[in-house]
């Protein structure tokens, strides 16, 4: 079944789709044939838990539907490669499964797509009909039977088809926003990101806390051990990530990293607030200059860095709100910058009143006589609508406050 429709006005002729239904053995074929791409600009790091794959596989093998994927077509020599634009976990999670652990249906080197050896390749998943006893087998144990329904499985696919003379990736950045308006799971940084290879302010701040490693059909990012590290991954969004280890978690951390050191870049170069979507906004509009890290912007980057991490040492730091949570290392970040903390002070001056005012915010200490208001305001400000521009310009004008009075 295939029906052909244009994405509409927005898109003009540039972009055209196709609603199908491809059949499991098909989509194996091309993986065979190294014409499925799951790492093109739009990849993101695999996240789904082993409990979430054998779910997916499960019901396919139940003949129960799934979410459709979405692929964008692009001609590579005399013939097209289709690059994975959402979808990328449950196609992972099929390799997975089938690898080549059966002579009669295998992808001989779905290894080629993981970087390194996964493990949850060849799990188990649960066969039994509704009342029956648990029964759990890989996909080399199945009954023939059952494969042979598996290999009809049709899994419902838009393929999305571009003159690139005209739209090109515009136009799949785009669809990536309107499919992410319409209830897909994909974060606003992950639009950012598709922009990387060819946005040289993006591949700078990269730099600064990774490097990329591309293996077979596979991506790495490699956490380096600097300053910016080493602040960055105390932050909860970060640290949360920390266990349990793997491949998953530590490429989201360096997402994270990546996504929260954008934003101080993007203020060390404007003094502007901005939330995400603005962010984003600004890249795609062009409003925002994407030039390389200038030498003075990388001599504040560095500057700040060293100072936090040298300040992380002081006991009980490191574990503060101020180094932890994402509203007050923003504004302690941005605060220091902008109002120019250290020529105002020396750095153990500087050091000693933020001490203070971490006691202050984590509630181990009384505020100043007259700043007991002001503590409230600033608290209220870190908790609610904390991305908002407005309210990060008065956070930072309460932090300061606080800041002077300790």
């Amino acid at each position: 079944m295939m029906s052909h429709g244009g994405i509409g006005p927005l898109y003009g002729a540039t972009m055209t789709y196709k609603n199908r239904e491809m059949k499991l053995d098909e989509l194996l074929g091309y993986f065979r044939d190294g014409k499925i791409n799951l790492i093109p600009p739009f990849q993101r790091g695999r996240v789904w838990t082993r409990r979430l794959r054998k779910k997916l596989l499960e019901n396919m093998v139940r003949g129960k539907p799934i979410p459709a994927i979405f692929l964008y077509k692009e001609a590579v020599g005399s013939r097209f490669s289709y690059n994975i634009l959402d979808g990328k976990q449950r196609l992972e999670s099929i390799l997975l499964f089938v690898g080549s652990n059966r002579q009669d249906l295998a992808v001989p080197h779905w290894r080629d797509y993981f970087f390194r050896s996964h493990a949850d390749a060849n799990f188990k998943i649960n066969v039994a009909h509704v009342g029956e006893r648990t029964r759990n087998k890989t996909f080399a144990d199945l009954d023939e039977e059952v494969v042979r329904d598996f290999r009809e499985y049709t899994i419902p696919t838009i393929e999305i088809d571009m003159d690139k003379e005209e739209g090109g990736f515009k136009e799949v950045v785009d669809l990536f926003i309107d499919i992410n308006q319409y209830g897909m799971k994909v974060k606003r940084f992950d639009i950012i990101r598709t922009m990387y290879e060819n946005n040289k302010l993006l591949a700078d701040v990269f730099k600064l806390i990774a490097q990329k490693q591309k293996r077979r059909k596979d991506l790495f990012y490699k956490a380096i051990d600097n300053d910016f590290t080493h602040v960055l991954k105390r932050l909860q969004v970060v640290a949360i990530l920390s266990t349990p280890t793997g491949v998953e978690r530590h490429q989201e951390r360096v997402d994270r990293m990546w996504e929260r050191l954008l934003e101080i870049v993007l203020f060390i170069r404007t003094k502007q607030h901005r939330t995400l979507a603005q962010v984003l906004k600004a890249f795609l509009g062009g409003r925002v200059s994407q030039e390389r890290i200038s030498a003075q912007e990388m001599v504040a980057l560095r500057k700040l860095f060293a100072f936090l991490r040298s300040f992380y040492a002081r006991k009980g730091i490191k574990d503060s709100k101020l180094a932890t949570d994402q509203p007050h290392f923003y504004t302690m970040v941005t605060s220091i910058y902008s109002l120019d903390l250290f020529t105002q002070y020396s750095e153990s001056a500087l050091k000693e009143k933020l001490v203070n005012l971490s006691h202050l915010i984590d509630g181990l200490a009384t505020p100043p006589r007259g700043k007991a208001a002001v503590l409230k305001e600033y608290l209220d400000l870190s908790s609610k609508q904390t991305t908002h521009p407005g309210r990060r310009e008065s956070r930072q004008e309460k932090f300061a406050e606080l800041l002077a009075s300790v």
